[in-house]
């Protein structure tokens, strides 16, 4: 009776970081960024970031979209155009 090796079966990789939310509240949008919530409110403040849009009543929160659009516009500063673009 001859053996057969067993083959390794990939599956499909996880992401490393979870499903996050279209609208994070400030802690959460904080931790998206990975930065601290005091940082987050200097950065609003200071108009460095979009500020929070109203949920319900009192509750404000951040859109991953535009979190993700200062992530980009910050990156496009920080990586100067060369002649090669």
């Amino acid at each position: 009776m001859s053996q057969t090796a067993q083959v390794p079966v990939r599956t499909k990789a996880k992401p490393m970081l979870p499903d996050w939310p279209r609208i994070m509240r400030r802690e959460k949008a904080a931790q998206y960024l990975d930065i601290s919530p005091a940082m987050l409110d200097q950065a609003v403040a200071s108009g460095k970031m979009p500020k929070p849009i109203p949920i319900t009543g009192t509750i404000k929160g951040w859109v991953r979209d535009d979190l993700d659009a200062w992530i980009e516009d910050r990156r496009q500063g920080y990586y100067p155009t060369s002649d090669w673009d």
